[in-house]
């Protein structure tokens, strides 16, 4: 079966790129080495889910688990960064109209009445929608690193995930976003598992964001910077890894 894709929710307010998105000019502060955007652009991608003998990508049992694995195409070139949310696809989950919920699926509602000359009675019972399932998605970021995660449970199954509950593609979370730059090693490591009950017709993590290019600053035209601003410099942290400086990204730092 071809992977299915159920669409978007009427209820969500849609992915607002511009809240948390950096412009060309800020001044971008990464380890030790400080850098100057230059331009922006948008930027969408799709990691199929094709690991564990899920060859063709397509739907993915209950029980399912991918492990740990990594795309290599997400690696920038060189002064390229990218930041990108993962987020899931919607799948809705019904209720049968015999009020059975474990593993229904897309139950049929079909009735086959053989009727006689005497008056039949036929219920009136059908199928609810009660929701929306998907995957989860675990992150490792360098790789063996969790994230997302308590931390007195690191790799723990019960912490650091997220599913269409609280990142979904029609509206992903900027809390669960990651900063991708050059080289192998910054390759992020994903994992999906499927503990909804039901097959998930769309085992894809969906990233969503923008990608950046960089100037990079010398220590030298840092100091000229902060010259010729009163001795100051306006600038954004880069953490490509969460702590200690999460969510930092959208504060604004002055030296």
């Amino acid at each position: 079966m071809a992977r299915v894709n159920f669409g978007r929710s009427a209820s969500t307010r849609g992915y607002n790129p511009l809240e948390n998105m950096v412009k060309p000019g800020y001044i971008l502060k990464k380890g030790a080495h400080y850098f100057m955007v230059d331009s922006i652009e948008g930027m969408n991608y799709q990691v199929l889910v094709t690991a564990n003998g899920n060859t063709a990508g397509t739907e993915v049992g209950n029980g399912f688990d991918s492990g740990f694995f990594e795309d290599k195409d997400l690696e920038p070139f060189r002064n390229h960064m990218y930041f990108l949310m993962p987020a899931l696809s919607r799948q809705p989950k019904f209720i049968a109209r015999d009020g059975s919920y474990n593993g229904t699926g897309f139950p049929d509602d079909t009735s086959e009445l053989t009727l006689s000359a005497a008056l039949k009675t036929v219920g009136a019972a059908s199928r609810d929608k009660v929701g929306d399932i998907s995957g989860r998605v675990f992150l490792q970021h360098p790789a063996g690193i969790p994230r997302w995660s308590a931390d007195e449970a690191p790799g723990d199954d019960k912490t650091g995930w997220i599913d269409v509950h609280n990142s979904p593609q029609d509206d992903p979370n900027p809390a669960f976003g990651i900063w991708i730059s050059e080289g192998e090693a910054n390759l992020p490591n994903f994992r999906f598992t499927n503990v909804s009950g039901e097959t998930i017709f769309d085992p894809v993590i969906y990233l969503e964001g923008y990608k950046i290019r960089v100037v990079p600053l010398s220590p030298q035209r840092v100091e000229q910077m902060k010259a010729q601003n009163g001795g100051k410099l306006h600038y954004r942290i880069i953490s490509e890894y969460g702590l200690p400086h999460a969510g930092t990204m959208q504060d604004d730092f002055t030296i």
